[in-house]
């Protein structure tokens, strides 16, 4: 355009035509001023401005100090933001290092702000990950979820998260009781959209805990057949380990343990192990 055989060479005035959004008149300044020198600041605030003027201009150089800054200035606020513009402009590592630090901090990290950017199939691939870091239990992954799923239903709600948790809580319980059929949340209308990314929950590592299958059966967002097959399951494999004499005999202090959850291991081990063996409080 500038140079070469583009008719534009010539012309002392160009007009441009500027489809992206993200593009304003700032970051053009930049973005040609960068022509003129090797080294660019940029600030947090502005590298998603710059990096689609960047790549509307073609600037290899400019694109990649902003995938730069992009990785260094990750956190909370920033990266559901950075992951889908790495996704529209094709840094696949700025992407890929946003997903490790959602895996990574997710659970330990959460804010209002953002479980309401956090699209439905980035939670799906959160959730679906054998990497998601859980620091505690499998519960905490479905209140997670919980916490989240109301956000997307009701963006508009503006409190602390400190009160996110009971006002989900008490949202759903008034959704239950317009519900005639008496089906799950997750089976009506505006539930269904979600059904993708609990069904990535590992059930059998939650309804182990009395506590918390009494919360799952209270909500009623899980589809009653799901719970089922899972009830089953592990109603099976219990007395599988009681009563199955190819196992052969426990001495009088084992027992057998809950299926590993996701904090319990690497994530290596996770996908190989279903469960413990404890003997005389030592793992066999």
């Amino acid at each position: 355009m500038f140079s070469g055989s583009w008719k534009e060479s010539s012309m002392n005035v160009i007009e441009l035509e500027i489809p992206d959004q993200n593009i304003d008149i700032e970051a053009l300044q930049v973005a040609f001023g960068s022509l003129y020198r090797d080294d660019v600041l940029i600030k947090p605030s502005r590298v998603v401005a710059l990096l689609a003027a960047a790549c509307m201009l073609q600037l290899d150089g400019l694109i990649q100090q902003c995938g730069e800054t992009m990785k260094e200035t990750i956190n909370a606020k920033t990266v559901c933001g950075y992951y889908n513009s790495a996704g529209t402009y094709g840094l696949d590592s700025v992407k890929k290092k946003c997903l490790e630090w959602l895996l990574n901090n997710l659970m330990t990290h959460q804010s209002v702000e953002l479980f309401k950017e956090l699209s439905i199939n980035l939670m799906k691939q959160l959730i679906s990950s054998s990497n998601l870091f859980v620091m505690q239990v499998e519960m905490d992954v479905y209140t997670a979820l919980k916490k989240w799923m109301f956000l997307q239903l009701v963006p508009s709600w503006n409190g602390s998260l400190k009160q996110l948790l009971t006002e989900a809580d008490a949202w759903f319980a008034k959704r239950r009781k317009d519900f005639e059929d008496d089906i799950a949340f997750l089976e009506s209308e505006q539930g269904n959209a979600f059904l993708s990314v609990f069904t990535h929950l590992r059930l059998q590592y939650i309804i182990s805990d009395l506590a918390s299958a009494r919360i799952i059966e209270r909500d009623s967002l899980i589809p009653s057949e799901w719970l089922s097959s899972v009830y089953k399951q592990q109603w099976f494999a219990m007395l599988r380990a009681e009563q199955d004499n190819d196992i052969g005999k426990f001495h009088d202090n084992c027992c057998v343990s809950v299926p590993f959850p996701r904090s319990a291991c690497s994530s290596t081990l996770y996908n190989t192990l279903t469960g413990v063996c404890v003997c005389n409080g030592v793992v066999v």
